[in-house]
């Protein structure tokens, strides 16, 4: 069935808007975009009157953990706005309540950007709170937890104080663990909690692309872990995988990859199997992001990944790159990123120069004279604006120039592809609230703005959720803008964004929200 949407606001780019759209259910494309009055309206099947409403382009989400943010949302105690010692008192112990035989007190999501009390969160306190079950709650940023007493013994945490160092098993001067764990610890003790089945996670998974969807987000690029994709495979062959999904696979995938891409080939038009994401350094709120130079009142600037120290990263990024893949990788520190770039120019005189579109994923700390490299050697930069609303503060507390945080205005300026993103669940899901503070730069203790001459303005905040994201995954040809012979990928807002506050465009809803031509909200 053909169908037109007419008298309505619909964005073709940067500030020209068409007002109306046809596109066919059975292909799911469009296959009409222009001015109404020189629509043939006979050739549509049925016509919907928008009364003057604003039509955008799906959004893709640009960085996210998909599975992780699904447990966060219906399943793991979410701390994200805790902020005093009640606070956690209570959440754990309703929480604790509805918990089976084993099971442990697991999520967290909490930062300390939000404390309104001076309290030490370490072993010792969460033992006060629960000490007869295992706890460990992990940061927002997901790269550091704090681990209870019972958890510490139940995982065998301090038989790996060898192996992991304590940059990664915290210690007091005594050599006593305070249960803050970061880097591989953190996963290790993860590994300690009882999984939850592959039809439990599909459940989860699901609902949450429900919420995505009636947020506006009909395309993410997902960091995979091991054993996610066989969850994403049950919900495509249930038919229930609303989402098209740019799969961002652990290089530890490699050698499994050309099977993984034949396993998915019915799911080609669902699922895209071409990227490999690793980790160059940590986290600002965990001080192991990766400096120039060091933390305020501490002898070290943070630490490189242990795949990037062994000289595992190198040697097998060049090998993935030779065989033609796509890169997404995270650096969150000025040095990470600088040392990332230098890779970039080793990579093109190694394997020669071609269109990699390496993605360096956060960036979120950048020395002024690598700015200008984004642009030269074709970085595709992926940013998290609503970040800033923690990162200004910590910056500000950590480090002795904050001013080079979130300034990716700056490689906009120089030409340079940014593509926008949550890295949910770090941050919401909501594109409109990610809009809103890349917008205004507003964050915890700067009601005002942090270094608001980096704000971006709204058409290229769209951009950078739409069309560049699809260019982020090679999906421009496809998605990410209005056009004819594109996929239907797109949303009916509330309210005209192009003529709203940035206060107003932050409460935006979606009305309906169209894939490939069906209405799946």
């Amino acid at each position: 069935m053909k169908t037109l949407l007419s008298n309505c606001k619909c964005w073709i780019k940067e500030k020209k808007f068409a007002g109306s759209l046809g596109f066919d259910d059975v292909s799911g494309k469009i296959i009409s975009v222009g001015p109404e009055n020189k629509i043939n309206k006979k050739d549509f099947d049925k016509i919907i009157d928008l009364s003057g409403k604003l039509v955008l382009p799906a959004f893709t989400e640009g960085h996210c953990h998909l599975v992780k943010g699904s447990l966060v949302n219906f399943s793991e105690i979410n701390l994200c706005n805790a902020a005093t010692v009640k606070d956690f008192t209570e959440q754990i112990n309703i929480y604790k309540k509805n918990l089976k035989k084993n099971d442990w007190i697991v999520g967290g999501n909490f930062s300390e950007t939000n404390f309104r009390e001076e309290f030490e969160l370490d072993r010792y306190f969460l033992d006060e709170i629960c000490s007869d079950v295992p706890v460990i709650l992990s940061r927002l940023d997901l790269h550091s937890a704090f681990m209870n007493s019972k958890a510490i013994e139940l995982s065998g945490m301090k038989n790996k104080i060898s192996e992991f160092g304590l940059s990664e098993i915290v210690c007091d001067d005594k050599g006593e663990l305070t249960g803050e764990v970061k880097e591989r610890a953190r996963f290790f003790a993860l590994d300690s909690v009882p999984q939850k089945t592959t039809e439990q996670l599909s459940g989860f998974v699901k609902m949450e692309i429900e919420k995505m969807n009636s947020l506006g987000i009909t395309s993410v690029s997902d960091v995979t872990w091991d054993g996610e994709l066989a969850i994403y495979k049950s919900l495509l062959h249930r038919n229930e995988m609303n989402l098209k999904i740019n799969s961002m696979l652990r290089f530890q995938a490699f050698p499994e990859i050309e099977n993984l891409i034949k396993e998915f080939s019915e799911y080609s038009n669902k699922i895209r199997l071409n990227t490999f994401k690793e980790f160059y350094d940590g986290s600002l709120s965990s001080k192991s992001a990766y400096f120039r130079s060091n933390y305020k009142g501490e002898n070290h600037n943070g630490l490189k990944t242990n795949i990037i120290d062994s000289g595992e990263f190198e040697k097998i990024a060049i090998e993935i790159d030779k065989a033609g893949y796509q890169f997404a990788v995270h650096a969150i520190g000025d040095k990470a990123v600088s040392e990332l770039l230098d890779f970039n120019e080793k990579l093109i005189k190694i394997n020669g120069k071609r269109e990699r579109r390496f993605r360096i994923e956060h960036a979120q700390h950048i020395d002024n004279n690598d700015l200008i490299r984004f642009k030269t050697l074709d970085i595709i930069t992926s940013v998290q604006p609503s970040h800033l609303y923690v990162d200004a503060k910590v910056a500000s507390e950590v480090l002795d120039n904050p001013g080079n945080t979130h300034i990716y205005k700056k490689i906009m300026e120089s030409g340079a592809v940014v593509n926008f993103g949550t890295d949910f669940p770090v941050a919401v899901e909501n594109p409109f609230e990610t809009i809103y503070y890349a917008m205004t730069r507003k964050a915890n203790g700067f009601p005002d703005g942090f270094n608001t001459e980096f704000s971006i303005d709204l058409v290229n905040c769209l951009k950078a959720y739409t069309f560049n994201n699809a260019y982020a995954s090679f999906g421009e040809n496809e998605k990410g803008s209005l056009e004819t012979g594109k996929y239907a990928d797109f949303i009916v807002t509330d309210r005209d964004i192009f003529t709203s506050t940035p206060e107003e465009i932050k409460e935006t809803k979606v009305l309906v929200t169209y894939l490939n031509g069906k209405r799946i909200h």
